[in-house]
């Protein structure tokens, strides 16, 4: 048996074992760390509201307009090949719904202070400076869409202050 074919038995029976173990809370720091290596699952759990990550940036002292920044790629028949773009912004989808998660959990704490928030100013500072603008000032909010409802400010539950883009 290769060592390739012995890591995934192993894998799979960790999955197996922990599917039939049942699911329990995470108490470790050190094991809560390592969740960024797995996907966020709740999408199984029940329809209803999806974090959204939307940005603005300041150009003349002008704040732009909310803009979402990871909508809906096209399916390609190519993309069940080869699909890296989509990939990623799946990953940076799974981060913002992680930030979501740590501010409803961590209610009353400095948002600032978690690591998800400043990898998601991260990303938000990337795709301003990637833009070309010569923004002065950004800004994000993560807000809870419900398909098929207008945009509306009342499900915003992160809102960052005016950053140095």
């Amino acid at each position: 048996m290769s060592v390739t074919v012995g890591v995934f038995l192993v894998w799979f029976a960790f999955l197996a074992g922990a599917l039939l173990a049942g699911g329990r809370a995470i108490s470790s720091p050190w094991l809560f760390l390592l969740r960024s290596f797995f996907p966020n699952w709740r999408f199984f759990h029940a329809l209803g509201r999806a974090p959204r990550l939307e940005h603005r940036h300041e150009i003349d002292g002008v704040w732009t307009q909310w803009e979402r920044m990871m909508p809906r790629a096209a399916f390609r028949p190519s993309h069940l090949l080869y699909n890296p773009a989509v990939n990623l912004a799946l990953t940076e989808q799974n981060l913002v719904d992680h930030l979501a998660a740590d501010v409803a959990s961590f209610e009353g704490a400095d948002a600032a202070e978690l690591v998800t928030y400043r990898m998601v100013e991260r990303l938000v500072r990337e795709r301003v400076k990637a833009s070309g603008d010569d923004a002065a000032r950004m800004q994000f909010r993560i807000r809870l869409a419900v398909p098929g409802r207008p945009d509306e400010d009342d499900d915003v539950v992160l809102l960052s202050p005016g950053l140095p883009a």
